[in-house]
Protein backbone atom coordinates (compact mmCIF):
# COMPACT_ATOMS: atom_id res chain seq x y z
CA UNK A 1 0.00 0.00 0.00
CA UNK A 2 2.80 2.40 0.88
CA UNK A 3 4.45 1.52 -2.43
CA UNK A 4 1.30 2.45 -4.38
CA UNK A 5 1.02 5.82 -2.58
CA UNK A 6 4.72 6.54 -3.17
CA UNK A 7 4.40 5.75 -6.88
CA UNK A 8 1.27 7.94 -7.14
CA UNK A 9 2.98 10.87 -5.42
CA UNK A 10 6.08 10.45 -7.58
CA UNK A 11 3.95 10.40 -10.75
CA UNK A 12 2.10 13.57 -9.69
CA UNK A 13 5.38 15.31 -8.88
CA UNK A 14 6.91 14.39 -12.24
CA UNK A 15 3.75 15.49 -14.06
CA UNK A 16 3.69 18.89 -12.31
CA UNK A 17 7.43 19.38 -12.79
CA UNK A 18 7.14 18.57 -16.51
CA UNK A 19 4.26 21.03 -17.04
CA UNK A 20 6.06 23.76 -15.15
CA UNK A 21 9.11 23.72 -17.41
CA UNK A 22 7.44 23.26 -20.79
CA UNK A 23 8.24 26.22 -23.03
CA UNK A 24 10.22 27.90 -20.26
CA UNK A 25 13.71 28.20 -21.69
CA UNK A 26 13.57 29.03 -25.34
CA UNK A 27 17.07 29.67 -26.57
CA UNK A 28 16.35 28.88 -30.17
CA UNK A 29 17.05 32.49 -31.25
CA UNK A 30 13.55 33.19 -32.56
CA UNK A 31 13.68 36.76 -31.26
CA UNK A 32 11.18 36.37 -28.38
CA UNK A 33 11.70 38.30 -25.17
CA UNK A 34 11.55 35.87 -22.21
CA UNK A 35 8.86 36.78 -19.73
CA UNK A 36 7.25 39.53 -21.82
CA UNK A 37 5.51 37.49 -24.51
CA UNK A 38 6.51 40.15 -27.08
CA UNK A 39 8.57 39.66 -30.21
CA UNK A 40 11.83 41.64 -30.47
CA UNK A 41 11.94 43.18 -33.95
CA UNK A 42 14.93 41.92 -35.88
CA UNK A 43 17.03 44.74 -37.29
CA UNK A 44 17.83 44.20 -40.94
CA UNK A 45 20.66 46.17 -42.49
CA UNK A 46 19.36 49.26 -44.25
CA UNK A 47 19.66 49.44 -48.02
CA UNK A 48 22.27 52.13 -48.72
CA UNK A 49 20.65 53.05 -52.02
CA UNK A 50 17.34 53.83 -50.28
CA UNK A 51 19.17 56.36 -48.10
CA UNK A 52 21.16 57.85 -51.00
CA UNK A 53 20.97 61.59 -51.66
CA UNK A 54 21.67 63.03 -55.11
CA UNK A 55 24.68 65.22 -54.43
CA UNK A 56 26.53 66.49 -57.49
CA UNK A 57 26.33 66.43 -61.30
CA UNK A 58 29.49 67.31 -63.18
CA UNK A 59 32.69 65.89 -64.65
CA UNK A 60 35.32 63.57 -63.22
CA UNK A 61 38.44 65.77 -62.95
CA UNK A 62 40.84 63.22 -61.49
CA UNK A 63 40.95 59.62 -60.33
CA UNK A 64 43.29 58.17 -57.71
CA UNK A 65 43.59 54.50 -56.88
CA UNK A 66 45.96 54.11 -53.95
CA UNK A 67 44.06 51.98 -51.43
CA UNK A 68 40.56 52.90 -52.58
CA UNK A 69 39.35 54.53 -55.77
CA UNK A 70 38.65 58.23 -55.25
CA UNK A 71 37.18 60.53 -57.87
CA UNK A 72 37.22 64.33 -57.85
CA UNK A 73 34.01 65.70 -59.37
CA UNK A 74 33.22 69.36 -60.02
CA UNK A 75 29.74 70.52 -60.92
CA UNK A 76 26.40 71.65 -59.52
CA UNK A 77 24.22 70.39 -56.70
CA UNK A 78 20.62 69.64 -57.76
CA UNK A 79 19.34 72.11 -55.15
CA UNK A 80 21.41 74.95 -56.61
CA UNK A 81 19.26 75.23 -59.73
CA UNK A 82 22.35 75.21 -61.96
CA UNK A 83 24.02 78.14 -60.23
CA UNK A 84 27.17 77.83 -58.15
CA UNK A 85 29.87 75.26 -58.61
CA UNK A 86 31.19 72.75 -56.11
CA UNK A 87 33.99 70.21 -55.94
CA UNK A 88 33.85 66.94 -54.00
CA UNK A 89 36.31 64.09 -53.64
CA UNK A 90 34.28 60.87 -53.46
CA UNK A 91 35.60 57.60 -52.05
CA UNK A 92 34.20 54.51 -53.75
CA UNK A 93 33.56 51.54 -51.47
CA UNK A 94 32.99 47.93 -52.52
CA UNK A 95 29.27 48.61 -52.05
CA UNK A 96 29.27 51.68 -54.34
CA UNK A 97 26.93 51.07 -57.27
CA UNK A 98 28.31 52.20 -60.64
CA UNK A 99 26.06 52.19 -63.70
CA UNK A 100 25.27 54.19 -66.81
CA UNK A 101 22.09 56.15 -67.47
CA UNK A 102 20.70 53.20 -69.44
CA UNK A 103 20.81 51.06 -66.29
CA UNK A 104 23.79 48.93 -67.32
CA UNK A 105 26.11 47.95 -64.47
CA UNK A 106 29.70 49.16 -64.66
CA UNK A 107 32.83 48.63 -62.61
CA UNK A 108 34.59 51.41 -60.73
CA UNK A 109 37.56 50.71 -62.99
CA UNK A 110 35.41 51.77 -65.99
CA UNK A 111 35.30 55.38 -64.76
CA UNK A 112 37.50 57.79 -66.71
CA UNK A 113 38.60 61.39 -66.37
CA UNK A 114 36.29 63.68 -68.35
CA UNK A 115 33.16 61.58 -67.91
CA UNK A 116 29.94 63.38 -67.02
CA UNK A 117 28.48 61.78 -63.90
CA UNK A 118 25.90 62.23 -61.17
CA UNK A 119 26.95 61.05 -57.70
CA UNK A 120 24.75 60.07 -54.78
CA UNK A 121 25.99 59.98 -51.19
CA UNK A 122 24.54 59.57 -47.69
CA UNK A 123 24.27 63.33 -47.20
CA UNK A 124 27.34 63.32 -44.95
CA UNK A 125 30.07 65.57 -46.34
CA UNK A 126 33.34 66.62 -44.67
CA UNK A 127 33.63 70.40 -44.68
CA UNK A 128 36.77 71.07 -46.65
CA UNK A 129 37.62 72.22 -50.15
CA UNK A 130 37.24 70.13 -52.11
CA UNK A 131 34.58 68.54 -49.89
CA UNK A 132 35.00 64.84 -49.09
CA UNK A 133 32.34 62.17 -49.03
CA UNK A 134 31.64 58.52 -49.68
CA UNK A 135 29.81 57.59 -52.87
CA UNK A 136 26.77 55.32 -52.70
CA UNK A 137 26.03 55.49 -56.43
CA UNK A 138 27.80 56.88 -59.51
CA UNK A 139 25.71 57.31 -62.66
CA UNK A 140 27.59 57.82 -65.94
CA UNK A 141 25.78 59.95 -68.54
CA UNK A 142 25.59 57.91 -71.75
CA UNK A 143 24.42 60.99 -73.68
CA UNK A 144 27.89 62.50 -73.39
CA UNK A 145 29.81 62.37 -76.65
CA UNK A 146 32.87 60.12 -76.42
CA UNK A 147 35.04 62.72 -78.17
CA UNK A 148 33.92 65.36 -75.67
CA UNK A 149 35.03 63.13 -72.79
CA UNK A 150 38.39 62.57 -74.46
CA UNK A 151 38.80 66.30 -75.11
CA UNK A 152 38.18 67.14 -71.45
CA UNK A 153 40.68 64.47 -70.34
CA UNK A 154 43.34 65.85 -72.72
CA UNK A 155 42.71 69.45 -71.64
CA UNK A 156 43.09 68.49 -67.97
CA UNK A 157 46.52 67.05 -68.77
CA UNK A 158 47.59 70.60 -69.67
CA UNK A 159 46.82 72.08 -66.21
CA UNK A 160 47.77 71.34 -62.58
CA UNK A 161 46.15 67.97 -62.06
CA UNK A 162 45.69 68.33 -58.30
CA UNK A 163 43.49 71.43 -58.56
CA UNK A 164 39.68 71.34 -58.69
CA UNK A 165 39.08 72.48 -62.28
CA UNK A 166 35.53 73.03 -63.46
CA UNK A 167 34.58 72.34 -67.07
CA UNK A 168 32.74 75.49 -68.13
CA UNK A 169 32.37 74.75 -71.82
CA UNK A 170 33.37 72.27 -74.49
CA UNK A 171 33.01 73.28 -78.13
CA UNK A 172 33.56 71.16 -81.22
CA UNK A 173 35.70 73.22 -83.60
CA UNK A 174 35.47 70.62 -86.38
CA UNK A 175 38.08 68.31 -87.87
CA UNK A 176 38.59 66.54 -84.48
CA UNK A 177 39.52 69.84 -82.82
CA UNK A 178 37.89 70.80 -79.49
CA UNK A 179 38.15 73.89 -77.33
CA UNK A 180 37.75 73.22 -73.60
CA UNK A 181 37.21 76.08 -71.15
CA UNK A 182 38.37 75.30 -67.60
CA UNK A 183 38.03 77.36 -64.42
CA UNK A 184 40.22 76.76 -61.37
CA UNK A 185 37.88 76.80 -58.36
CA UNK A 186 40.77 77.49 -55.96
CA UNK A 187 41.26 81.08 -57.07
CA UNK A 188 39.64 84.01 -58.86
CA UNK A 189 41.74 83.68 -61.98
CA UNK A 190 40.15 83.91 -65.40
CA UNK A 191 39.07 80.67 -67.10
CA UNK A 192 41.58 79.14 -69.49
CA UNK A 193 40.78 77.93 -73.00
CA UNK A 194 42.66 74.86 -74.16
CA UNK A 195 42.53 73.51 -77.71
CA UNK A 196 43.01 69.78 -78.13
CA UNK A 197 42.80 67.24 -80.91
CA UNK A 198 41.05 63.91 -80.44
CA UNK A 199 41.12 60.84 -82.63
Amino acid sequence: MKTVKFISLLSCFLLLFGCGTAGGNNNSGTGSNPGSGEEIPSEEPADDEEQAVEDLTGHIISISDEQQIRILVTGQHPSSGGSGTSATMYTLEESTKVENSEGEALEAADLEVGMKVTVWNSGIVAESFPAQSGAIKVLVDTDQDEHEQQAIAKALEEVDTGDPWHVEEVSDEGDHQYKVTLKNLLDDSEPVEIEVEVE
